[in-house]
């Protein structure tokens, strides 16, 4: 861990892929260099294998495109797996630079700094779910099924079903908060080195809300990796609405791997944060406060938000004639926010587990972090309306409008954000060495 390099920035996908292919001829002898498929944009995707070990790993970076820590840690892994023979000779390394060239290029804006929450917003992008790598695997459950993977997911499927892995590391990376994990296996005797590993490195675990509420947690900060099926089940014990119809896009790669009889494969990932706050390991309770109560307090701030938004989507759908990546994530994104609501809603009241106490941390997931997140969506609708202006078709005048009144709401909520949860950005070092530490945390469960 300590041979990581100072990195100051994050690489563009033209350096990711050149930076790997000179490795290739490099090592020659020792690097096969293969395209396992292309992306939407007819983009080739690499991977390269390394070692020749009974175990196989897969790793894979970017498997949402506004995520490039694991490129960095692949970048790494390149250079140091051949300072570490017992590395290669007991594994056999498959890695992935960039699984969604596509998505990553239009993250670019950001990768050089400044690294603050206005300017990674300014430059964010992220599909919507039915064209995101890491759900769109298909899938069939119960009255709900998804049979049509992007390009990208194909691409990791087939590499999947080549390479058959012991271990898979989907190097997702998050945004805002604490660090936490996912993981396939209940491996209840790591957990704690798994828990305690965040401030061995000066950052905070994750003591809130899970990302969603159907997710099972292992022990503070662990939980086990998700799936479509899980988010069906919970809509159908605590709405009244069909769960067929709340469902968008496919399952993730995890999942992927039980459909097709992996059971046994270890599924890892680190989310780690770019900006952190020691707000979300604050596990202090709220005096007569329940997670229902701050759960409910957020969705009232939601619903607000999106009255506004659907109302200003609603002003420049005719004007809207680009049909831009981003216009369809931030349109589609919304939306589906806006959807959810009131089932969500209606599960937070029925799911008895909203009614344990409140924490500082949980608080801070449901007023303040999710908003971040939210922050982001609209961020892409900022953009995206930009490119429709720069068309110099449609109402203009309207467009501007519309812009004015959306980048005043996110200035709004970044001084909300950070008047209450003061944050500081996490060295990029520090971020690999967390997906690096982890890994060779979990990888003894291979033997």
């Amino acid at each position: 861990m300590n041979s990581v390099p100072d990195y100051s920035r994050f690489f563009t996908v033209d350096e990711l892929i050149n930076r790997s292919r000179n490795l290739a001829l490099k090592h020659s002898s020792l690097v096969q260099y293969r395209d396992i498929g292309h992306s939407q944009n007819g983009e080739t995707i690499p991977m390269l294998t390394i070692g020749n070990g009974a175990k196989s790993l897969l790793l894979y970076a970017c498997p949402h495109p506004n995520e490039p820590v694991g490129t960095l840690l692949i970048d790494f892994l390149l250079d140091a797996l051949f300072d570490h023979s017992d590395l290669l000779s007991k594994y056999t390394w498959h890695l992935i630079p960039c699984v969604d060239p596509d998505g990553t290029r239009l993250n670019e804006g950001w990768f050089t700094g400044p690294f603050t929450i206005s300017n990674y917003a300014r430059y964010f992008y992220r599909p919507r779910l039915q064209e995101q790598v890491e759900w769109t695997f298909p899938i069939t459950y119960k009255n709900y099924s998804w049979t049509t993977p992007s390009n990208e997911t194909q691409a990791l499927m087939y590499a999947i079903q080549l390479v058959q892995p012991d271990f898979v590391y989907g190097l997702h990376n998050a945004g805002f908060g604490g660090m936490y994990y996912h993981i396939s296996h209940s491996f209840a005797d790591i957990f704690p080195q798994l828990a305690r590993f965040p401030s061995s490195l000066g950052l905070f675990l994750a003591k809130g809300e899970p990302e969603d509420p159907w997710i099972t947690e292992y022990a503070s900060g662990i939980y086990r990796t998700i799936g479509l099926s899980e988010a069906y089940d919970y809509y159908e014990k605590h709405t009244q609405t069909d769960p067929e119809t709340l469902m968008c896009g496919g399952s993730s790669s995890s999942e992927y791997l039980r459909e097709i009889g992996l059971h046994k494969t270890i599924f890892l990932v680190t989310e780690v944060p770019y900006f952190q706050s020691p707000v979300v390991t604050d596990n202090t309770i709220i005096p007569n406060v329940t997670r229902r109560d701050v759960l409910l307090q957020g969705l009232d701030e939601e619903d607000q938000s999106n009255a506004i938004l659907m109302n200003l989507l609603e002003q420049i759908k005719t004007a809207m004639t680009l049909d831009s990546a981003l216009y369809r994530a931030s349109r589609s994104s919304l939306e589906l926010r806006n959807t959810m609501a009131t089932n969500y809603r209606q599960a937070i009241l029925n799911d008895d587990c909203t009614l344990e106490s409140a924490t500082v941390a949980s608080r801070a997931d449901a007023l303040y972090i999710s908003l971040f997140y939210k922050m982001l969506t609209v961020s892409m609708l900022d953009r995206a309306i930009t490119l429709q202006i720069q068309q110099k078709s449609g109402d203009i005048k309207l467009l501007e409008n519309v812009q004015r009144e959306l980048e005043r709401h996110l200035n709004n909520w970044k001084n909300d954000i950070e008047q209450n949860l003061p944050y500081t950005p996490i060295p990029i070092r520090t971020l690999v060495q967390s997906q690096l530490g982890a890994m060779l945390i979990v990888l003894p469960q291979l033997d």
